[in-house]
Formats: C-alpha cells, structure tokens, sequence
C-alpha cells in the first residue's frame, strides 16, 4: 500500500484540473500554495479558457499536456470531474485527488456519479483521495507538495493527520501553526472512495517522517482492519483519534456528511481500548496530546509531582490529576530537606510545593530539578502564574533548562497567558508541552501514562477454544427454518452447550405433574420460570421463583404463578425447571451486533442490579485471551470478584473462558444479533460460572 500512495505523496509532476486566474477560486489557491510552497516537480495547469496561469503554461486538458503527470487534482465541478478522470485514465496517470463535492454526500445523482468515478478508478489502478475532500500535503524537502487550498502551510514537523472533514482540516492546519506544530503529512479523506483511512495508517505504518498519527474519523470503513492495523501499529507510534458522532443525532448528521454510518459510539470506544489508539474527545484534546506526545516521552508510573507558585490551580490540577487515574507522589525526606534549604519560610515542601507567588527563575530550577531527581516521582508539572510580563521568559527558560537533563517528562502551564506569549513560544521550542490551564496538563499527562500501559501490555492471542460448531449450527438452522427471530430458552441454553459454556440443568414442562418429575430428575432445590414470548424480564413480571425445596413448594408456586400471569393478561407457553445454583456472584455477558463494528461484547454484575448499576466492560470480538482479562478487571466492581471483607475469590478465570467462547460463537454466526446471559453466575475460585438465563435474538 505503501507504494500504492507514492503517487500521491511523491509525484513527480502534478496537473492541476481546473487552474484558475481568479482569486476565491479552489484551483486558484491549489495552484498559488504548490508554487509558494516550493513543490520540488513539475505543474502543469489544466484549464481550456487560458494559455497560461500563474504565469506557468496551461493546456486545454490533462491529454494535452506533453509530458507525464503522476498526480492529478480536479476541481472542476462533479459532472465535468468525471470526464476529467476518465482522461487522467487514458493519459495513465497514476494518482488522483478530487476535491470537487457533489457525490455521495448529497445522495440520489450524486451516488451514481461516485460509482462511475469508483469504476474508472479501479478499472485502471489509480490510487483517488477523495472526493470532497481539501487535498493532501506532504512536507519532506524532497517533495514540498502543498497540494491543498488551506491558507496556512504547516511547517515541517513530525505529525500525520488525516482528517474526514476538509474544512475542519483547514482549521486544524491554522491552528497548528500558532502552537509550533509541524507536520510530515497531511491528508483530507473526504468520502474515502478509494483510499481510506486504514490505507493510511499502512503507508505511515514504517514512513521514517512520521512519528505520531492523529486522526479525525467520523466513520470507519472496515472497523475491523482498523483494529487489525492499529494492534500492530501502536507499538511503534501512537495513534491519537478524535472520533465524532458520539451521540445519536450526530450518528445521523455524519449519514448526511459522509453518506456512511459511523456506529455506535461504545463501539468505537472498545475498539480504542482494545488497539492502543489514544481518544481524544475534541479537537482541543488532540492538539493537547500532540503537543506532548511530539515532545516527551511518556511516564513509566503514575506518581506526579508539582511545583507552582499559587495554591489554586495546583489544586486544580490535583483533582485532574486523581481523576483521570493518576497519583500525587509522595515526595523523599531527603527532597523536602533540599528545598527546605533554600525555599522561603512560607512555602508548602511536600507535594504539590509551593514556592509561593515571589518564586522567581531560580527557585523554580530548583524546584524542577529537586522533585525530578526523586525516585518517587515519575513526572512533573510546573505551575507558573506571571506576575509581571517581564519576568515569565526566564522562568520559562529555567524550566527547560530544568528538565533537560531528566528522561522523566516535564509539563507546564503559564495561567492565563495565550499560544503567542513569550514564555509558551520558549517552552514548546525547547520542547517543553505547555498549556493555558493545569487541567489540560493533567489530562494529557495521564494520555501519556495511558499510551506507556497499552505499549507495555500483552496483546494476547485468540485462542482456539473446542466447540461443537455443526451442533449450534444445527440449533440455528431449525430456528431460522421455522422463521424465528428469537430462540426459546432451551434453545439458547442448548446453542451455548454446543460452544462449551457451563449451563444450569433445564426441563420444559407443561403442567405440575412434569414439574414434579422433572424436578426429581434434576434434583432439589429448584427454580421455576415461566416462559413466553412476551416474558423478557421475568423478575419484573414475577414470572421466576427460585430456592423451590420439595413437590409441595413447587406445586404451590406454579398455580400462583399461573393465576398471577394471567390475571396480567401474559400468554405462557410453558415452564422451566431449572437446577438452583447457589451462592456465587451475578454477572452478566452479552453481545450486540452493530452495524458498522459487528459483535459488541459486554461484561459486568449482573442479575437486576445491571441496568441500575451501569458499570459494563465492553470489548470488540474477536477478543485476545489478554483482552478477556482487561475487560473482567476493568469494571469498578470487580474487587466484589476478586473477593472482599474475607469474602472467597470468584472464578474469574471461568469468566475470561466465557468471555472468550462468547466472542467466538458470535464470530463464528453472523444470524446471531443480540445475546443476553443474566445471569451467569461466578462460582467461588475453582469452581467455574454457570448460565442460567439466556436470551438470544436471530
């Protein structure tokens, strides 16, 4: 793929469609910003109505042009664009950016003409960017290409960006410069015809200019490459995404932008999660990790020190701190002792310390590099509120000065001062990440220790777990043969049997004589449900009874239970006997196949509370044996699992076995679009997880 894009990012010779003289115009600033920004090959202006643009010769059409062109960017408006690449077809050339609307986006005549524009594409192996899209930049001196119609070049720097909204990346491109942010590349995807953004990530994958990659994504085209390519990406790179869309109506304005749905947003969550992509949640995010992730590396602890020169902010930075899952250090006797030494009398010593509001350059060198120097701290952040304009320049030059030395990573925050001050412009040009407010700070510190635990963790692998797949396949068929869109409960507990879970022994039975025998089969003491096709929650329906000791305690449930659901109108088809398994934890796992990312899995406690409690694990299937792990610990309740108050430990291992074969059979069935096991109930250590309510839709 990699050489697939050469054509893009290093072309020889560049034909721009559309070259226009006046002003305003997107082949007007395409052709301006290739001439002034220096692009190291041959232009070539298309354009019927003028011998020349740009004092640069024009040509009729991209056939007229003598020599070979590489790339070609067409503006011209969408009916005209088509003609103009099937020219670019026969001409042979190679690469394609179109940034012209007008084609999916707006539906009905526009979606046929980006089937034709596709056709021609693929028809003849040109590689498109786009359409609708702003263009794409590559800064290596070798090439030079400014191939965009944004007003601000960007300098020359180690980030790539692709970006899915072209008037977000000129915003981007703006911005990045007032915070010295450089780029190697830079790409607006637009509808993602043909290249897309998987596409990307393999040719940035090993590119020696690229370091960090940020993303703007509103939808995945293939969430499932994606996850394939950012498992073995990151950890060679960081992969930073900003993913919009996160709530339902910005679900159905990305539809209207893109033309492609852009799934759930817990989806895309776990997807995160389980590949080592940093999400950031806005654009103010992204540029916030950008300017660290560019600069330092990233803690191997999560013990943070601060040195300010005012109480609040460190306090606010404290709580960011602790809330995004990091820690204040505890500070060496030996390091309070130090600072004691020369701090004024007034000044809080242990962390966060204090140097009060007359600390100058010095004192805040010293305290930089006295809290560095201690082993209990993995990373710091310098508070500095300026007193005076004068003096934040030497401060600033303190710091760095400070830090240089340490491989421990050094934040900063100059309150209330902009991108353009001089303290800010001293810190970032030596690499220093500096922000307005210490929240910011925090926040990006804690990506930074976020990125250190993915790059450190195990992937895992996927297991190949022993299942009966032609038994559940024939479970699946009969259903879907009688046109069924959900299995009875035997069935689903029978479908889970087939994939190797631990389920409660069931009987259906019809009335109170094959309730007795069927208790006496399966043994006291024993649960009733009753079923039917409108009974979903049956706790809630009182549909369910549980610790059923002998014939006399069941036959009595039963016939109340039978007055009950019928004097509330429930149509019942039958009960379940079921075997009662006893003591352990409720949990619940489950599955829902969205439409963009497929099966979604879900863990959590379970039973009544799931709903109430919210506190759920999800994760993408497949998932690793490692990912199975990470889901199950990473719930708040799990210390309730691993045993507390001289509690026994539940079985968590049978849990991540469950979890895994969970993810194989909805891997392995496509007909499978909703599962709900609640409860599964967590044994003690040892002892394995039993099923004992299933539900399962087709």
């Amino acid at each position: 793929m990699a050489d697939r894009l050469d054509p893009i990012f290093n072309p020889k010779s560049v034909a721009v469609i559309g070259a226009s003289r006046h002003k305003g115009k997107v082949g007007y600033a395409i052709l301006r910003n290739l001439i002034v920004n220096e692009y190291q090959g041959v232009i070539y202006p298309v354009n019927p109505n003028a011998h020349s643009v740009h004092s640069i010769k024009a040509y009729p059409s991209v056939l007229d042009i003598p020599g070979t062109v590489d790339l070609a960017i067409i503006t011209v408006p969408a009916d005209a664009a088509i003609e103009a690449a099937e020219q670019c077809a026969r001409k042979g050339v190679q690469g394609l950016v179109v940034i012209t609307a007008g084609f999916r986006e707006i539906g009905g005549v526009g979606e046929e003409r980006e089937r034709k524009l596709k056709e021609i594409v693929r028809s003849h192996g040109m590689t498109m960017v786009g359409p609708n899209c702003m263009g794409v930049i590559n800064t290596n001196p070798d090439v030079q290409l400014d191939a965009t119609f944004a007003p601000t070049p960007p300098p020359r720097g180690r980030l790539s960006f692709m970006s899915q909204s072209g008037a977000l990346g000129v915003a981007i491109l703006d911005h990045a410069k007032s915070l010295n942010l450089g780029f190697a590349k830079f790409v607006s995807l637009g509808n993602k015809t043909d290249v897309s953004g998987n596409d990307l990530l393999t040719s940035w994958e090993n590119d020696a200019d690229t370091h960090v990659i940020l993303m703007y994504l509103e939808n995945f085209g293939n969430p499932r490459n994606f996850a394939r390519l950012a498992r073995r990406i990151y950890r060679k790179k960081p992969v930073i995404a900003v993913k919009s869309g996160r709530t339902e109506a910005g679900g159905r304005a990305t539809v209207s932008h893109t033309g492609s749905l852009g799934g759930s947003d817990v989806a895309a969550e776990a997807v995160f999660q389980q590949t080592g992509v940093i999400r950031a949640y806005s654009i103010d995010e992204l540029f916030d990790y950008a300017m660290a992730f560019t600069r330092i590396r990233p803690p191997t602890g999560k013990r943070v020190a601060i040195v300010t020169d005012a109480g609040g902010p460190a306090i606010m930075a404290t709580d960011a701190l602790i809330e995004h899952g990091l820690e204040m250090a505890t500070l060496a006797p030996k390091t309070v002792a130090s600072i004691a030494a020369w701090a004024p009398k007034e000044a809080s010593l242990h962390n966060p310390v204090d140097l009060i509001a007359s600390a100058g350059a010095t004192e805040y060198q010293k305290g930089v590099e006295a809290v560095l120097a201690d082993d209990n701290v993995d990373a710091v952040i310098a508070i500095y509120v300026p007193p005076v304009v004068a003096h934040e320049v030497d401060v600033a030059r303190a710091i760095w000065q400070a830090g240089k030395t340490s491989t421990k990573p050094l934040l900063c925050t100059f309150l209330g001062r902009s991108e353009e001050s001089p303290g800010f412009v001293e810190l970032v040009q030596h690499d220093v990440p500096s922000y307005l407010y210490p929240e910011a700070a925090a926040r990006t510190l804690a990506a930074l220790y976020r990125y250190h635990e993915y790059v450190t963790r195990k992937d895992g692998e996927f297991p190949d777990l022993a299942v009966d797949a032609p038994g559940a396949a024939k479970i699946l068929d009969t259903a879907k043969a009688s046109k069924k869109n959900r299995l009875t409960e035997l069935e689903a507990l029978d479908l889970l049997a087939a994939y190797g879970f631990s389920t409660a022994k069931t009987r259906l039975v019809s009335d109170a004589g094959e309730a007795e025998a069927a208790a006496k089969a399966i043994g006291f003491p024993v649960v009733l449900k009753a079923v039917g096709e409108t009974l979903v929650h049956k706790t809630e329906q009182k549909a369910v009874a549980v610790d059923l000791r002998d014939e006399e305690d069941l036959s009595a449930e039963l016939s109340k239970m039978e007055k009950r659901l019928a004097k509330a109108g429930v149509r019942v088809d039958g009960y379940l006997v079921q075997e009662y398994v006893k003591g352990g934890k409720e949990t619940i796992l489950g599955m829902t196949r969205d439409k963009v990312f497929g099966p979604l899995l879900a863990f959590g406690l379970g039973g009544v509370y799931v709903e109430y409690l919210k506190d759920v694990a999800f994760g993408l299937a497949p998932i690793t044996d490692e990912d199975a792990k990470r889901m199950v610990r990473s719930i708040k309740t799990f210390p309730l699992l691993a045993g507390v108050r001289g509690e026994k430990p539940s079985d968590v291992a049978a849990l991540e076995e469950a979890l895994l074969r969970l993810s194989q059979l909805a891997h392995d069935f496509e007909d499978l679009k909703e599962i709900d096991l609640n409860p599964v109930i967590a044994l003690e250590k040892g002892k394995g997880c039993r099923v004992v309510d299933a539900r399962i839709l087709l």
